[in-house]
């Protein structure tokens, strides 16, 4: 089912609600996006200097990665670039933080924390993933990480590829659910001339760097955004079928993305793209 389409959200004009769903107080959220079935929400959360909450289990599957600061988990440190998935059910933690952390989580269901010793029995645990220290992992051509078809072809080989300038780390690829979680990268002076959509959900945080979109809109046209421009800390949300593009970048851009499958992207012409494009790199300014 869809994610609420989100195009360009400033996630610090969003409002923080305190989580009060088991959670230890001082703990806030701003909501991203929410899928319509399943209830399940992508989340910023925040939470202050001092802040623990005990050993306990939470009935959504949580992705979990470190904006900001760090988070001691059952006694290791997560700095900032961790990432690991709990599954529901599974008992982890204590959590505390010294200093304070924000938080980046995608959940399969609305969050609800328990007090709790051990796993339930029915708990996925197997699919755990630890802590992961993403600064350490390789970047990697998208093609052979987490593309399962594109309809753009490189120009000198006519074979299925993305446009260059793209690279990731693929962090859960869940053979069960389909779902995939990676950082991708675009380089600086990245150029998509085209538009893409996808027949998945495809959600996009922005960590650091730039990112401008020339069209957003549905398949009917009905819904149309034009020159979207996107810094740190904004967020994308996209159900299936809405056409972006053509995309470019100044300084490069650096993403955290939940895709709902394998990604799967369908390309189309944008016949003004240079000039959009042009434009906003004639507004780069490097003094």
């Amino acid at each position: 089912m869809p994610m609420r389409r989100e195009d360009c959200l400033d996630v610090s004009k969003v409002q923080p609600q305190a989580l009060n769903s088991g959670y230890a107080p001082g703990a806030v959220a701003r909501n991203l996006s929410t899928e319509s079935r399943t209830g399940g929400e992508h989340l910023v959360m925040e939470l202050p200097a001092g802040w623990s909450l005990p050993r306990g289990r939470n009935e959504a599957d949580i992705d979990l990665y470190v904006l900001e600061g760090s988070l001691d988990i059952g006694g290791e440190n997560w700095m900032q670039g961790c990432y690991g998935y709990f599954p529901a059910g599974m008992a982890w933690g204590q959590l505390q933080t010294a200093g304070g952390c924000r938080l980046l989580l995608f959940t399969s269901r609305p969050l609800a924390f328990e007090e709790a010793g051990d796993s339930l029995a029915d708990a996925h645990v197997d699919r755990h993933i630890g802590r992961t220290n993403t600064w350490h992992l390789p970047w990697v051509d998208p093609m052979a990480d987490i593309v399962k078809r594109s309809t753009w072809k490189d120009p000198d080989t006519g074979q299925e590829a993305r446009p260059p300038g793209v690279l990731t780390k693929g962090l859960r690829k869940d053979d069960g659910t389909k779902e995939v979680i990676a950082l991708t990268a675009l380089a600086p002076g990245f150029v998509d001339p085209g538009t893409e959509h996808h027949p998945h959900n495809e959600c996009l945080y922005l960590i650091a760097g730039d990112c401008y979109i020339g069209y957003t809109f549905d398949h009917k046209r009905e819904d149309v955004k034009e020159d979207l421009v996107l810094t740190r800390d904004h967020y994308i949300g996209r159900p299936p079928g809405v056409r972006h593009g053509p995309v470019c970048s100044i300084s490069g851009a650096f993403w955290l993305i939940y895709l709902a499958d394998y990604y799967t992207g369908i390309f189309g012409k944008v016949d003004d793209w240079e000039e959009r494009v042009n434009k906003y790199f004639a507004s780069a300014s490097f003094r």
